[in-house]
């Protein structure tokens, strides 16, 4: 069969050929893999029946399997129980055997079956349904639609399923050594489609000079999603305060000073004087004066955001991101500031507009925006050397919507 389908890849045949030949193939493949099942139950049945488990030195079927086959013990593990779940499973265990079906889909079945089993369900019609579906879908298809025979046959265990599904969720957030923080966990499927809907909401088309990975779009949508909930100031305080995230910066840092230290982002890491002041353009800041002993002698605030009334007048005023040709609406928008608030700028609607979060990332790479009189918007690129600045001219946007 291998040198068959070596001389079938080195001849030139047609697509139907090849798919003709693949069908055949793998049909032999999950022959195979029905056989290999049957062994695994054989080895299983054989440690069972050795005394203190001396056939596998006491280590259970999967993991002697694991440990001899070089294979992941979860891989192992599926192969121990879908062998010992076949016995009971003739009609399934039959398609396995004439190859009709894989071992994936011979899983999904067993799986169903089980949940509509503990649920009180008839297994055996349960069994004739996923069968018959089998032969018609691919395996992932094939479980949703397990899921939804399960409603129908064992509704309490469709319940007990989602809540064993929503115990698991977890989510990780790591700091690594260097800096920076690795995610990793698990959401429900309700938990997951509303970050994945929140993500993608905030994503919107890509636009044409986005340069970002998709995977950096989503993490900057993220952070977006998580900037957007502090900046509404609607979550509970801790320690008498809302939770927000703290930098600690001299003058000198703040002001780009050369042999300033540098800022601490949460009283630890370092960051940039760059880094500060791009994220000081619209943040709050507290400023302290200390004593030469580091005391603190007073403090000061003053506040960046926006009333709510400033952002109805912004979002109708501007309606959406004002930078040439991009259409996101004002809700995709962040406020502004034409004089960085950092370094004087006030927060006011004459002097503030709406930029969509990566055109605003774009003044910190040194383009800057003007706006007209008229409404519109100039912007200027960075200037390069020796080359000629151009200028983008943005319509106002009541002329935009003419």
């Amino acid at each position: 069969m291998v040198a068959a389908l070596r001389r079938a890849a080195a001849d030139d045949l047609s697509c139907d050929d090849l798919t003709d030949l693949l069908k055949v193939a793998f049909c032999h493949r999950n022959q195979i893999d029905a056989a290999l099942t049957s062994v695994i139950g054989a080895l299983d049945q054989a440690a069972e029946q050795a005394p203190d488990g001396e056939a596998t030195m006491a280590l259970s079927s999967a993991t002697w399997l694991s440990h001899n086959l070089h294979i992941s013990s979860s891989a192992a593990y599926a192969q121990v129980q879908l062998a010992r779940r076949l016995p009971s499973l003739p009609d399934t265990a039959g398609a396995f055997e004439r190859g009709e079906l894989s071992a994936q889909h011979v899983s999904v079945v067993a799986r169903s079956v089980d949940a509509v089993t503990r649920g009180g369900g008839p297994p055996g019609h349960a069994e004739a349904l996923m069968l018959e579906e089998a032969r018609q879908r691919e395996p992932r298809d094939l479980l949703r639609y397990g899921l939804s025979l399960v409603h129908q046959l064992a509704p309490e265990e469709m319940l007990a399923e989602e809540e064993r599904r929503r115990r698991r969720r977890h989510i990780q957030l790591s700091e690594v050594f260097d800096g920076g923080y690795e995610i990793a966990g698990h959401l429900d499927p309700v938990g997951g489609a509303t970050l994945k809907t929140a993500i993608q909401g905030l994503l919107g088309p890509r636009a044409k000079d986005d340069e970002r990975t998709p995977g950096q779009r989503r993490a900057d949508a993220l952070v977006e999603i998580a900037t957007r909930v502090l900046d509404q100031g609607d979550l509970p305080t801790r320690g008498g305060q809302r939770p927000h995230i703290t930098i600690t910066a001299t003058l000198d840092t703040l002001c780009g000073n050369p042999g300033a230290p540098a800022a601490l982002l949460d009283w630890a890491f370092p960051i940039s004087g760059r880094e500060l002041r791009r994220i000081a353009k619209d943040a709050e800041i507290t400023p302290i004066l200390v004593s030469s002993k580091s005391d603190p002698l007073h403090v000061g605030r003053k506040y960046r955001t926006a009333t709510p009334k400033m952002n109805r007048a912004l979002d109708e005023r501007d309606r959406g991101c004002l930078l040439p040709g991009c259409d996101r609406p004002p809700e995709m928008c962040q406020r502004h500031h034409e004089v960085d608030w950092v370094a004087g700028g006030e927060t006011d609607v004459d002097r503030m507009l709406l930029l969509c979060g990566p055109h605003h990332r774009l003044l910190s790479r040194g383009w800057r925006l003007e706006r007209l009189p008229d409404g519109g918007a100039v912007v200027h690129p960075p200037p390069r050397p020796g080359g000629v600045e151009a200028l983008a001219i943005h319509d106002p946007p009541s002329r935009m919507r003419e």
